[in-house]
């Protein structure tokens, strides 16, 4: 119930700061009135749902001796934090999807129906911020505190905030061709709506407990149908509305190589990408439904699909961020890029080989293309800050994300390729090696919390006889009711990162541990 009413709390800010925006002037006064419309008939929508499903003021009766007490997953700093930001980004997707219905009910003349463009750009990127880093803090949540070893495990609802974020990444980028050149109107609209709907759908998928998730936290059928219907009519009635009310815009010969196709290209990758997970996602439920038996897909299928459009995308948007409006011809594109391209072809060969042993085909791919996202991103902000530093304040923002996938990218490939884990039982003095590292384990002490009993290993970590480290990892019980959770000891740096998690114990003074 309180995750419903932060919701509508959110909404209610998202609402207000639109309504206090200055970007409107007097032209588009009246999008500004329909779109604060839409956003009071979403909040009203959720409201009746709150008020008769779930109210979060209704009196327990009898009342009990003892709560409940707070979930112990979320008894952690990053989880303060975590879904507030996550649950901004998803709410915040209601401003552009708002002003794109009310474009379509609004604008009577031709010229004018590109003006909502240029304001969403704003109400965009502030949400995709927000999933952004809701996304990047629940990563690390889930890599220290669950236990897992890593950072990413396409969980259902992993999946449900990857998804929107997939789709505003590239109503961003359609929303710049749109205000500038009055281009791809009818497709930052649609994805205005597809974005929004994907939002309704991940509060669908954690609120229902239809999908087993470790992010679920309420599992109530009922509640969970009364949003699907909530989806159900904000889609289906903003797709009539499109279908309906969108003007058809002028036929234009766009060149294959110039930065608006590319932009386009992009998208098409990026929705491409949403649309192969929400498949893996979706389709154990659908077999279930139909009676089918039941199913999972796991990560061999996501890590599989989610190449396809990734692979080629990383590639393009380097020839986008050094492509012009209109006239870029594919002999302009690799004579600003060749030294670029050589250079990252030769980097990444030497660091392949080099600091890595060579480990196969994609491991070279995926650095190549890490580095050539990254330098691709930085050098446009680079040449302009010396000959116009104004224009290189307004590339930084794209400087910055465009790095910061890149990087993502090279993260992704080396500890895919290079992760050692495996599960051992070490007894106490006992050690087990990890690549270069000797893990050993010296004891298990007990520990009293503020508001929990612990078992806390402690492990020795050396390298060639040289001590490393010696981390604590913990096993925290909160309470009778609640399963023991995972306090994983880490140990890292720019050149290593070390990683054990304390499982069970197996009896004779052994205990098993997770190693990475």
């Amino acid at each position: 119930e309180g995750s419903l009413l932060l919701w509508v709390f959110l909404l209610s800010i998202w609402g207000l700061l639109l309504a206090l925006s200055k970007k409107f002037n007097q032209q588009t006064m009246d999008l500004k009135i329909k779109s604060l419309g839409f956003i009071g008939l979403i909040s009203l929508g959720f409201i009746v749902f709150i008020l008769y499903t779930s109210n979060p003021f209704e009196r327990l009766f009898p009342i009990p001796v003892q709560g409940r007490s707070l979930n112990p997953l979320l008894q952690d700093p990053a989880l303060v934090m975590h879904p507030p930001i996550l649950y901004a980004g998803y709410v915040g997707l209601a401003v552009p999807f708002s002003l794109a219905l009310a474009s379509l009910i609004t604008v009577k003349h031709e010229a004018l129906q590109y003006q909502w463009a240029g304001i969403a750009r704003v109400w965009t990127i502030a949400p995709w911020l927000f999933l952004t880093g809701g996304i990047a803090l629940g990563s690390w949540w889930a890599y220290y505190e669950l236990g897992w070893g890593g950072w990413w495990f396409w969980d259902p609802v992993e999946n449900a905030s990857l998804m929107p974020w997939l789709t505003a990444t590239a109503l961003v980028h359609s929303l710049i061709v749109t205000d500038q050149m009055r281009l791809f109107n009818a497709m930052s609209i649609l994805l205005a709506i597809i974005s929004f709907s994907l939002s309704l759908l991940g509060t669908f998928l954690v609120r229902s407990g239809i999908l087993i998730s470790v992010h679920s936290f309420a599992s109530d059928p009922t509640r969970g149908m009364f949003i699907l219907m909530l989806l159900g009519f904000f889609t289906g009635g903003a797709l009539i509305l499109y279908s309906l009310r969108l003007k058809k815009e002028r036929r234009l010969k766009l060149k294959i190589f110039s930065r608006e196709s590319l932009l386009l290209l992009n998208n098409v990758f990026l929705c491409t990408a949403a649309g192969l997970i929400l498949i893996g996602t979706l389709y154990p439920l659908l077999v279930e439904v139909f009676d089918a038996g039941k199913l999972s897909v796991g990560p061999p299928y996501f890590n599989f699909v989610f190449l396809i459009p990734f692979l080629p995308m990383l590639f393009f948007m380097g020839w986008g961020a050094f492509s012009s409006w209109q006239d870029s011809e594919l002999k302009d594109l690799i004579s600003r890029t060749k030294w670029i391209f050589l250079s990252v072809i030769l980097l990444s060969i030497f660091v392949t080989f080099a600091v890595y042993n060579y480990a196969g085909l994609l491991t070279l791919v995926g650095i190549t293309l890490a580095g050539w996202t990254i330098l691709t991103g930085a050098t446009p902000f680079f040449k302009n800050l010396k000959l116009d530093r104004r224009n290189a304040l307004k590339l930084l923002p794209m400087s910055l994300a465009h790095v910061g996938l890149g990087l993502t990218v090279l993260g992704i490939t080396v500890t895919s390729t290079y992760g050692i884990t495996f599960d051992k039982s070490l007894q106490f003095g006992q050690s087990a090696q990890v690549g270069n590292y000797e893990f050993k384990l010296i004891g298990i002490s007990d520990k009293n919390g503020p508001n929990y009993t612990a078992k806390v290993a402690e492990v020795e970590i050396t390298s060639n006889d040289n001590r490393v480290a010696i981390i604590y990892p913990e096993k925290r019980t909160y309470d009778q009711n609640s399963p023991a959770l995972t306090e994983a000891g880490i140990e890292s740096n720019l050149g290593r990162d070390l990683f054990v998690a304390l499982g069970e114990d197996v009896g004779n003074q052994s205990w098993s541990l997770h190693l990475q």
